[in-house]
């Protein structure tokens, strides 16, 4: 029964964490890109906003899964330290690329993106890199 219990507190708080992360990572892909992410994605159904966003959540569900893995033998609270140090840093590099992204392509990439509904293609070239960085952060953690 003990371990049930260790493990429903362990659930909850990684999945309250990582919620929180998840919301951290929208507000940070909102700051890099032009206008409102919420409302580009969520009543003007943009389809570059739409990918951008969903390739956020999976390269930081990729760091949120193999932090759980990784962190399975320490304490909870030290396993949830790690796991936001390292969300965090995904964070703050999937942001770092998509700026880098922007000073390396012609034109605004924000602009080239958000303006229209169309899909373009450095929208998935972008949501590639999101999922990369997702991968490779992960993978560090259970190496």
């Amino acid at each position: 029964m003990e371990l049930l219990r260790d493990n429903l507190a362990a659930g909850a708080s990684f999945s309250l964490v990582g919620i929180a992360l998840l919301v951290l990572g929208f507000v940070a892909l909102d700051l890099v890109t032009p206008g409102k992410l919420r409302q580009l994605v969520w009543i003007e159904h943009n389809r570059n906003a739409v990918i951008l966003t969903t390739s956020m959540v999976i390269g930081l569900s990729i760091v949120l899964v193999c932090s759980v893995i990784d962190t399975e033998l320490l304490v909870l609270w030290r396993a949830l330290l790690h796991t936001v140090a390292y969300v965090v840093l995904a964070i703050a590099v999937m942001m770092w690329s998509f700026v880098l992204i922007d000073w390396l392509t012609p034109g605004k990439l924000g602009t080239l993106l958000l303006e229209e509904n169309d899909e373009h293609p450095a929208g998935w070239i972008t949501a590639a890199v999101f999922v990369g960085v997702g991968a490779v952060i992960g993978i560090t953690l259970l190496v």
